[in-house]
């Protein structure tokens, strides 16, 4: 049994990576299930990954059980366990540790975490990849050219200078939304601002350029593989965000947008969940084999 823990069932992109990857597990007969505190479950999206109590969960632990776990803190606490630690990494901020033990398996998502593990580590994690769900991708919405959508938590002063510097562009705050809302906005926006610095994985971006939007990026670590400015995206320092945000919304630059716009979804395309399940079941014939016992 792998069970995988976390901290909260909040709006954060981990919480929902880490459950629909114990779904695709479950739909390819691996028996998994998530825990949290007081077993409560996120329902701010769609999931059929079974929750239960992070306490019980923990007690129940034995030698033939994996302690799956992506936040860092639970390596101390899982650690203690009977149960091998099997490490979902969807960044490496802070994980240095977990890396180094080489009792735990390491799984990556983007290739900035596999390199990491590879140089700094001497070590060949196993690359799961990572998806995003299926609702974001466009089926015919009518999409408004210069709607901006943004979420604030990460890099608000970043928006907010952009929004003061283009103030003809119509501005959309995502913030506290469900997956199902968050979609919603991203289909209609032509634009998205992605200014969270340094993110370790910036699924947001991705969810955005299957939605149809140009993204206008600061750099990031985990969005390296898909981001490639110029061609499907525009990546700049925050700021130079304001300036490259005026540009590309100007009237003039309406091909560009297209081509731009054509080219994201393209490239999410290589993220559906289907895909990451072939690769999935490929592992677990492999590699993973072992997760299966």
């Amino acid at each position: 049994m792998i069970t995988y823990f976390l901290p909260d069932p909040g709006i954060h992109g981990g919480v929902k990576v880490a459950c629909q990857f114990v779904q695709l597990l479950r739909e390819l007969g691996v028996r998994a299930v998530t825990a949290l505190p007081n077993g409560i479950a996120p329902t701010w999206f769609a999931c059929s990954a079974p929750v239960v109590d992070e306490a019980v969960a923990l007690a129940a632990l034995e030698p033939n059980d994996w302690a799956m776990i992506t936040w860092p803190p639970h390596y101390a606490t899982v650690s203690v366990t009977p149960a091998r630690v099997v490490n979902h990494a969807q960044g490496v901020t802070d994980m240095d540790t977990i890396f180094a033990d080489p009792h735990v398996m390491v799984l990556t998502c983007w290739n900035h975490a596999a390199e990491y593990v590879r140089a700094r580590f001497g070590r060949e994690p196993i690359e799961v990849g990572i998806a995003i769900s299926d609702g974001f991708f466009l089926t015919g919405e009518v999409k408004i050219d210069n709607r901006v959508a943004f979420m604030p938590r990460r890099g608000r002063s970043i928006a907010e200078a952009c929004i003061t510097a283009v103030g003809d562009c119509e501005y959309l705050t995502i913030d506290g939304c469900s997956e199902a809302q968050v979609a919603q906005v991203l289909k209609s926006s032509g634009i998205f601002l992605a200014t969270s610095v340094g993110e370790d994985f910036g699924l947001p971006a991705l969810e955005a350029m299957a939605a149809g939007c140009v993204v206008v990026s600061v750099p990031v670590k985990g969005g390296v593989e898909y981001l490639d400015s110029g061609k499907n995206c525009l990546v700049a320092v925050p700021e130079s965000l304001p300036e490259t945000l005026f540009w590309i919304s100007r009237p003039a630059q309406a091909e560009v947008r297209q081509r731009l716009r054509h080219a994201a979804v393209a490239t999410a395309y290589r993220y559906r969940t289907a895909v990451q399940q072939r690769r999935l079941k490929a592992l677990l014939q492999g590699p993973l084999r072992s997760l299966l016992n």
